[in-house]
């Protein structure tokens, strides 16, 4: 009776074991079945050309501009083969969305290390399995106008922006995503 009882207690603390360390931490980190994947963020060198890096000119021929990335993004869920099929409410629809700069240095003061932070909203819907490109505002405008980027002079500032996506599934279970660019901001030879 002693042997089954121990028995039963090791089999109890085995399956107690499996069933906390089974769940992956896109799980525990949401309530949504769905997620997001983030394929791409695309900015623009010097040239206009598509880059990996976004090439952010402080002043354009006398004049600032904002930066713009093309981001996409595809939702998908948790279970890759649900029984009952994929429902429309496992969609994800996009609300808003955070940029947040850093530095290598780790120096993060707005306004004076690093541009101040963007927080934008949206309405982009993301069906399972499909792929949409956003073109997402990365740095402002009026951010060329203020300090650091204003009194670089012929420096060069080197930032990662961390784009935050905020969302919920159709089931309005919060779903988000974070992504991460490379931006240079400098004065850049204007061209002709």
């Amino acid at each position: 009776m002693k042997k089954i009882i121990s028995g039963l207690k090791i089999i109890s603390v085995l399956v107690l074991a499996l069933v906390l360390f089974s769940c992956n931490p896109v799980e525990r980190a949401t309530n949504s079945g769905s997620f997001l994947i983030i394929e791409s963020i695309i900015g623009k060198d010097t040239q206009g050309n598509d880059s990996t890096v976004v090439f952010s000119d402080i002043i354009t021929n006398g004049m600032v501009y904002s930066d713009f990335v093309n981001l996409t993004v595809r939702a998908a869920t948790l279970d890759p083969n649900p029984i009952m099929g994929v429902s429309q409410y496992s969609d994800v629809m996009i609300t808003n969305y955070i940029v947040t700069y850093i530095r290598s240095d780790g120096a993060t003061g707005e306004g004076t290390d690093v541009p101040y932070h963007i927080e934008g909203t949206m309405s982009t819907l993301v069906p399972v399995g499909s792929s949409v490109s956003i073109p997402l505002l990365i740095v402002r405008d009026v951010a060329k106008t203020q300090p650091p980027l204003s009194t670089l002079g012929t420096g060069v500032l080197e930032c990662t922006a961390r784009i935050e996506l905020i969302g919920h599934d159709l089931r309005n279970r919060q779903v988000k995503q974070t992504g991460q660019i490379t931006v240079r901001f400098a004065d850049y030879v204007d061209q002709q």
